[in-house]
């Protein structure tokens, strides 16, 4: 339930120099958004207000209940060592284990500070009204919208629209008024971008807007190097901001792209064991070694666990904490991978699994099919960025360094599968070059997947495709199914060491365990069914014969076939923005069968 706060100005100078406590609560977000969708930096539009969710700066601060801080601390070894946070936050909510409870302390700012009067014209600064009459244009009382446009930098500066700036061309206004009015009126009673004008009351200047949104329209323009989710927006502009500004709609997808890290719980993280141990390792270390056994003891209270259990789970916990190894992402899912691939049943407090029988038709194809009847999932937002994908311009989700990222944990069920590496190994072999042209638009855009490779692109294929199959059968939404793919070359003798699919469903409540996913998995004769179907519906779209032959679609031609009406997902679902998707690689093409995996 974001709240924003209001910045007051100087007077004199203009300048930020003390914040309202004033609060207003403006609507309310699930807690799994918080992380995503709409993460700290975010434009939200309320029903009476537009705003941007503030930083994480206050989330581990309660005066009026420490331990309220302490319940919402997440610890996931795996994550830890991807994100190198000691650990990870819950946002503040009522009830913790409900999704849908209402937050008490999710702060956020009005954003964008300028405000439109769609009657009289005027644009307003929302420093000029008062709070309590925001909403009411004070020349002729209609209702206030916030400004449609904005300007960001691949950075990840944000500003409200230069409207002075842009009107009189980078000039002060000849009247010599400081800050004049601006109006913006649709000419012809249109309502496209192209008949939009600005003028300015002063001085009567005009200029339209649609040339704003050209590349170097706003070359002149030095960035402002403002974070409007910072408390201080100007916080960090000492370090300045040499890139170009761009005019984007505040809705606009390329104004906002999160970046997250999921990292499962697995063996032995998953145990009950380590899990406390973990969690209370700093005051663990300190107790006497003759004493530790019988505080552990107390803290789990579970009769079933022995004391050697209990001791070989402390001395996991103590090795990890005295490690100072850093690990790499890829690693990670190598642990997560080699987990899942285990002939043996596996049987712990956050994960279980099994095998499952694969039918017949498709054991040339899979090695293993896992049933994962109970998943834990943390998902750590890590920051965010703007006009692209490039990581390397993240932006902090708190003004001031912390040892935590916020996160939620998701319990769920899953289906893994683990193709057959020969098979894929010889895949690979036969359709290399074809996706040459693909990994020179990957670097080109920025847009960098260290996994990146032949056998990437067909097992990310194959998730969604076969995500859109079994959401029809699951009793899951395709927007709440998501994938995890593990894809590993050898750079010293280009050998497959990973190739396998996770299909899995998470949340923060009970909506995740219906045991859909499960129940395919176990069903020989439904899970070959959906095989079928997946493939029948992947040779045909409504967009062939364009979709299946083209080989630049997606963000920076960063798909082959692959569109809204066959592959495409919903992002919730993806874990590259549904990028790096090919149909073809798994159902071949019309000319050329065998460049499909499932010929």
């Amino acid at each position: 339930m974001p709240k924003p706060m209001f910045r007051k100005r100087d007077k004199e100078d203009g300048s930020i120099s003390k914040f309202s406590n004033e609060k207003i609560t403006v609507g309310n977000i699930r807690k799994t958004q918080i992380i995503t969708t709409f993460g700290v930096g975010s434009i939200v539009d309320f029903k009476d207000d537009t705003v941007v969710i503030a930083s994480t700066d206050d989330w581990d601060f309660n005066p009026n209940d420490a331990d309220e801080v302490e319940n919402r601390k997440i610890f996931n070894e795996n994550l830890s060592e991807i994100t190198q946070a000691e650990y990870f936050l819950m946002p503040r909510t009522t009830q913790s284990t409900n999704s849908f409870s209402k937050g008490k302390n999710i702060a956020s700012y009005v954003f964008p500070e300028k405000l439109h009067c769609s009657r009289c014209g005027n644009i307003y600064d929302f420093r000029e009204l008062n709070i309590k009459d925001r909403h009411k244009c004070p020349k002729c009382k209609n209702n206030l919208n916030a400004s449609r446009f904005i300007v960001i930098c691949a950075k990840g500066h944000m500003d409200d629209f230069p409207y002075d700036w842009w009107v009189h061309n980078g000039k002060p206004c000849p009247s010599g008024v400081k800050s004049p009015r601006i109006k913006m009126v649709n000419i012809y009673n249109r309502t496209d971008i192209d008949s939009l004008r600005l003028e300015c009351t002063e001085c009567k200047a005009t200029r339209s807007m649609v040339q704003a949104f050209s590349e170097n329209a706003l070359s002149e323009l030095q960035c402002t190097c403002k974070h409007p989710h910072f408390k201080d927006p100007y916080a960090k502009a000492q370090y300045g901001c040499h890139e170009k500004m761009h005019t984007r709609l505040r809705s606009a997808s390329g104004v906002y792209f999160p970046i997250t890290k999921t990292a499962l719980l697995i063996p032995p993280w998953s145990k009950k064991a380590v899990n406390y141990i973990q969690k209370n390792y700093n005051l663990l270390k300190e107790i006497d070694n003759n004493k530790i056994l019988h505080v552990i003891r107390q803290g789990l209270r579970d009769k079933n666990i022995t004391d050697d259990e209990i001791m070989r789970s402390l001395n996991v916990v103590k090795m990890s904490a005295e490690s100072k190894q850093k690990r790499s992402e890829l690693s990670v899912y190598e642990d997560e991978y080699s987990i899942l691939s285990k002939d043996e049943n596996e049987k712990e407090d956050n994960f279980s699994s099994y095998s499952s029988p694969i039918p017949e038709k498709y054991q040339p194809y899979f090695d293993r099919l896992v049933v994962v009847d109970r998943l834990t999932v943390t998902q750590a937002f890590t920051g965010f960025t703007r006009i692209n994908h490039n990581e390397a311009n993240s932006v902090a989700v708190s003004q001031y360094p912390k040892p935590w990222l916020p996160a939620v944990e998701l319990t769920g069920e899953g289906i893994f599968i683990k193709f057959n590496k020969n098979r894929v190994a010889r895949w690979r072999q036969a359709n290399s070059l074809r996706y040459k042209r693909m990994k020179k638009a990957m670097e080109d855009s920025k847009f960098i997947l260290d996994t990146f490779s032949e056998t990437y692109v067909m097992l990310h294929t194959f998730a969604h495709l076969f995500i859109r199959e079994i959401s029809n059968v699951c009793g899951y939404s395709a927007a709440s199914i998501r994938e995890k793919i593990y894809s590993e070359i050898s750079e010293e003798n280009n050998e497959v060491k990973m190739c396998g699919v996770l299909i899995y469903v998470s949340s923060s409540d009970s909506d995740s365990s219906l045991g859909g996913l499960a129940g395919v998995a176990d069903n020989t004769r439904l899970f070959e069914e959906i095989m079928d179907s997946m493939l029948e519906r992947a040779s045909w779209c409504s967009g062939d014969p364009l979709c299946i032959s083209s080989t630049k679609q997606g963000y920076k031609n960063l798909n082959y076939a692959a569109c809204h009406d066959c592959t495409l997902l919903p992002e919730t679902s993806c874990e590259r923005f549904n990028c790096f998707l090919d149909r073809a690689s798994i159902v071949g093409l019309p000319d050329k069968v065998d460049l499909g995996f499932f010929k």
